[in-house]
């Protein structure tokens, strides 16, 4: 029989290697996996953790975190798999509730993720990241349900500005400072090494005497809305005095838009596969003077490209409408309207201020010659045709009551409302029900290719802007066919800039400064067929003498102003407010 080991004669350092029981298998399985996690080799780090979870069958966790490495890539039926497998093994657990519901809010499964980020809202209620989801699904889906206890899920997201999407904000409420807030806190989060080891090092002269090296970057270069408006843009720089570099991350494939982008560019990178920081050090071997980023906090972002510092002079420019709270973000182009003096304080960055609009337009873009009638689109040939072709997610019932009110105020008027079919529709037909209006007062349309949708918008009246977030792009659009748009300024810059384009084409009379003059402007148009046609008029007439649609001058003032702030670069300056009018801004 052998006899018990006999350890008391040992040092204690030997005794304690002897006495310590060996280490789980698991363990090293999981220590391998969360390096393979680290290193983006998802199916080792899949590998890994799967094998660990046969010794350890009841682990939560293991689940969850190969149900992460299906998300990164995508895989998000095996994900959701896994993660039900958690959530069976901890059936409360809020980390993987809301797990769950980002992923059926990725699939487009909206109503089930709202389930799930609602359970969360009752056990952890603090949760931001979780509220700023849930909001941003019901807004989705124009629950209006997310607006009841607004003051409540406000204060969380105050108490916690660097969790959750700084554009879902935007939209649910006109509190610039807020919006400062949230963004600011969310870059302090980030990791770079900007002011430390990059931001000087730059391989380029003064640009006295030389052409002045200009990149843009984004992922929409494309057929997309932001193209739409900037396809001209490019097209226009003056190639003597500047050199136009395109960063393109996008996976989208070739087309007729992208094409009219490369054909103007001096230089195209395509940089979708280079992480952050080897884009920012791609375009410093450029030479580059200025960075342009065209996205902010938009889908697909990414911010922390200008965190490694592109070039020496980075503008915010058009995307994203509001502050990115980047310190390394010099510059945030906009106008009088958009940013009055008095708004300064709620940007991290100095303002360029064009001397009109701060939005560009296309004015190559032709008008249709033939389009739908009022019976193709569902619409009463002889009533009042209020439109909102906003995004439904911009939508809230401070608008909604007025619109409906109108529309029992003015006889067989209707409400064109853009919306896809299904759920979105359903709340809006039962929201519109709740206020006394019939559902059959709401036409609703679907989306469609650009040159249809502008094609189809001459048929309406009077465009209704939304308040937080305003139209945009859509305002532009809506104006270059002739329709009216009422809209209401607030305070954050998300929310004034219908003001700036309908100022921009001479017609501020469609202004209004509270919500009773907004009822009001619209409901007089909708009464007065003859003020309205003399409206229509007038702007077929702005539309080539006034500025929103001068491309050709709009693309010298962006150009002077840029090039006003990287002289004051190569001056030893600071970023500062700048405008193109003498004096101090």
């Amino acid at each position: 029989m052998n006899k018990p080991l006999r350890t008391k004669h040992l040092p204690k350092s030997a005794r304690r290697r002897l006495e310590t029981p060996a280490p789980s298998p698991a363990l090293a399985l999981k220590a391998e996996a969360g390096r393979a996690f680290i290193e983006a080799d998802y199916p080792r780090a899949r590998d890994f953790a799967t094998r660990a979870l046969a010794f350890e069958p009841d682990n939560a966790t293991l689940h969850a975190e190969i149900a992460s490495s299906f998300m990164q890539e995508k895989k998000y039926e095996l994900a959701l798999k896994h993660l039900m497998g958690a959530l069976k093994l901890e059936p409360t657990n809020p980390k993987w509730l809301s797990a769950i519901g980002t992923i059926l809010f990725l699939m487009d499964k909206l109503t089930d993720a709202v389930g799930f980020f609602e359970a969360v809202y009752q056990i952890e209620p603090e949760n931001a990241m979780n509220v700023s989801r849930l909001v941003q699904s019901q807004m989705n889906l124009c629950d209006w349900t997310v607006y009841k206890d607004q003051k409540n899920k406000l204060r969380i997201l105050d108490n916690d500005p660097a969790n959750g999407d700084p554009f879902t904000t935007l939209l649910y409420v006109d509190d610039a400072a807020l919006q400062k807030k949230r963004v600011v806190s969310k870059t302090k989060n980030k990791v770079t090494i900007s002011e430390r080891k990059v931001a000087r090092k730059f391989n380029r002269t003064p640009v006295a005497g030389r052409k002045i090296r200009i990149g843009y970057f984004s992922c929409d270069f494309f057929n997309h809305a932001t193209m739409f408006l900037m396809a001209r843009h490019f097209e226009l720089h003056d190639r003597d005095n500047y050199e136009i570099y395109i960063y393109d991350y996008s996976r989208e494939p070739s087309d007729v838009m992208r094409q009219r982008v490369l054909d103007a560019a001096d230089c195209y990178r395509p940089i979708h596969n280079l992480k952050d920081e080897d884009v920012a050090e791609l375009a410093r071997g450029d030479s580059l003077d200025i960075a342009i980023d065209l996205k902010g906090y938009t889908k697909d972002a990414r911010p922390t490209i200008f965190g490694f510092r592109a070039a020496p002079v980075q503008i915010s420019y058009l995307g994203y409408p509001g502050t990115t709270g980047m310190p390394a973000m010099d510059y945030f182009v906009a106008d009088a309207v958009t940013v009055p003096k008095e708004g300064r304080r709620h940007f991290s960055e100095k303002i360029l201020y064009m001397p009109n609009c701060y939005q560009v337009n296309d004015n190559s873009r032709p008008h249709p010659e033939t389009g739908p009638t009022r019976a193709d689109m569902g619409l009463p040939e002889d009533a009042v045709v209020f439109c909102s072709f906003n995004n439904h997610n911009k939508v809230s019932p401070a608008e909604f009551d007025i619109w409906m009110d109108l529309l029992k105020e003015v006889d067989g008027s209707v409400l064109w409302f853009l919306a896809v079919p299904g759920v979105i529709r359903d709340n809006i037909r039962k929201e519109a029900e709740a206020r006394g209006v019939p559902a059959d007062r709401i036409v609703f349309a679907g989306r469609c290719p650009t040159p249809h949708h502008i094609a189809r918008l001459p048929l309406a009246d009077i465009f209704l802007d939304t308040f937080a977030c305003n139209a945009h792009t859509t305002a532009s659009e809506t104006l270059w066919s002739g329709v009216p748009v009422v809209t209401k300024p607030g305070q954050q810059f998300a929310a004034r800039v219908a003001a700036s384009v309908v100022t921009a084409v001479g017609c501020p009379e469609l202004i209004a400064e509270t919500e009773e003059e907004y009822r009001a402007l619209a409901l007089r148009l909708a009464r007065n067929a003859e003020e309205r046609q003399a409206l229509r008029e007038k702007l077929k007439a702005n539309i080539a003498t006034t500025p929103l649609y001068d491309t050709e001058q709009y693309v010298r003032d962006f150009e002077a102003l840029l090039t006003k702030a990287i002289q004051r670069y190569d001056d030893g300056l600071k970023p500062d407010h700048l405008s193109l009018a003498e004096g101090k801004v």
